[in-house]
């Protein structure tokens, strides 16, 4: 039996579509002088020319919200109405890590400062000159006065079981597929279980080495080994996974753990980490680097005992991090179910969301190889709940249980 997690053997190439990397500039402009100037301004600094698109910010905001954020994003604010609240909604957008250079026909100090603390990294006022542009493109300027928006890191999430088999696997899937595929964001799912990991069985992908390989090698862990171990499930999630013979002893450490997730937060919008509930170090890292901490919980003694345990050893007093509790499988009884109301007596929270028991949804979609957010219904609006609530966007919905039950 090997006793240490060793390197892997080299990685099977998959056949679906490897991920694409950033372009290096987009530009969105008003009109088309500006677009002219833009053009010679690059041309004279013997800059690549980029991808340049006429209809200013509101157009960034569309197409962004379909396609890769580029490293240096060039936004044209004039003749916006609210250009500040069009640049918070570029915000959501945009990838981490994101330059943003706004440029505009008013020469406003105050409209400098807003957009400062909005996120942009410069304002430039036109007319456009090689000068100013080369101001605001300088590398060392972007890593002097960076911006919100590039200082922002995607949202880690971990999802974690109160006991063993109460569909957090199913859970992390679904939720990960519904903020890609529904909420058009970038997400990273990772399987932290290397040797029983379901979520590349879940998704109908084969699972790879490619995460063995980065937590024995975390200082080799960069944009290129990450798109090169990833597996893509569409545009917009890619899931970290492995299958490792069962007689390893697999061990890897919490600075590796430490590694990949800061790295991932760096290139997606969400991290979404499938934590075993096994007490080692490592996991325990996972878990409180996490924003946001799902605790998976059904409706029986022993899984309302064990969430009591696991929020006292989480702990989220200290406002960076927060505890969430999501009941699944509502519905299906038993001899020793807990009323939702006892639950919260117990546990003195409220569950933020609560999914129900539809067996013969889960029977349907396997064999259409398909996830069950993808279908509509209750569970599917359940997911869509939780992502909202991920997401911070107040949205009216209605609640997902009633007094009494």
């Amino acid at each position: 039996m090997r006793s240490v997690l060793e390197a892997p053997a080299p990685i099977e190439r998959t056949p679906s579509k490897a991920p694409v990397g950033r372009p290096h500039l987009l530009a969105f402009v008003a009109d088309a002088d500006t677009e002219k100037m833009l053009h010679d301004c690059l041309a004279q600094l013997s800059l690549p020319p980029g991808t340049i698109t006429r209809g200013g910010v509101a157009k960034a905001v569309e197409v962004l919200g379909q396609q890769r954020s580029p490293e240096i994003l060039i936004v044209d604010i004039s003749g916006a109405h609210l250009p500040i609240s069009q640049i918070h909604q570029l915000a959501e957008v945009c990838e981490p890590g994101v330059n943003v250079i706004a440029i505009g026909n008013r020469n406003d100090v105050g409209l400098y400062r807003d957009l400062v603390q909005a996120g942009v990294t410069d304002y430039v006022v036109k007319p456009l000159t090689a000068q100013l542009m080369a101001k605001a493109l300088d590398p060392r300027a972007h890593t002097a006065h960076a911006g919100l928006i590039h200082k922002k890191l995607g949202k880690a999430v971990a999802v974690v079981g109160a006991r063993g088999g109460v569909g957090t696997t199913t859970l992390a899937v679904n939720l990960a597929w519904y903020l890609s595929h529904r909420q058009n964001r970038r997400v990273a799912l990772v399987d932290l279980d290397l040797q029983n990991g379901d979520c590349a069985l879940a998704l109908n992908i084969k699972a790879t080495s490619g995460l063995r390989e980065a937590l024995v090698n975390p200082h080799r862990v960069d944009t290129t080994l990450l798109e090169r171990v990833m597996s893509p499930v569409g545009e917009r999630l890619f899931v970290l996974s492995s299958e490792e013979p069962l007689d390893d002893d697999l061990r890897f450490t919490v600075d590796a753990v430490d590694t990949l997730v800061s790295a991932l937060r760096d290139q997606f919008h969400y991290v979404i980490l499938d934590v075993p509930r096994v007490p080692s170090a490592a996991y325990r890292r996972a878990l409180e680097m996490a924003d946001l901490r799902i605790i998976v919980a059904d409706q029986t003694l022993r899984s309302v005992r064990d969430t009591v345990r696991l929020r006292s050893a989480l702990r989220d007093g200290d406002g960076k991090h927060r505890n969430l509790i999501v009941v699944n499988r509502h519905g299906e009884g038993g001899r020793h179910a807990v009323t939702l109301h006892e639950m919260q007596h117990v546990l003195e929270a409220r569950p933020k969301v609560v999914l129900p028991f539809q067996p013969n949804l889960f029977t349907a979609i396997a064999g259409e190889m398909r996830v069950a957010a993808a279908r509509r219904g209750k569970y599917t609006d359940a997911v869509a709940a939780l992502a909202v609530e991920l997401s911070g966007q107040e949205q009216g919905r209605r609640r997902w249980w009633r007094s009494g039950k």
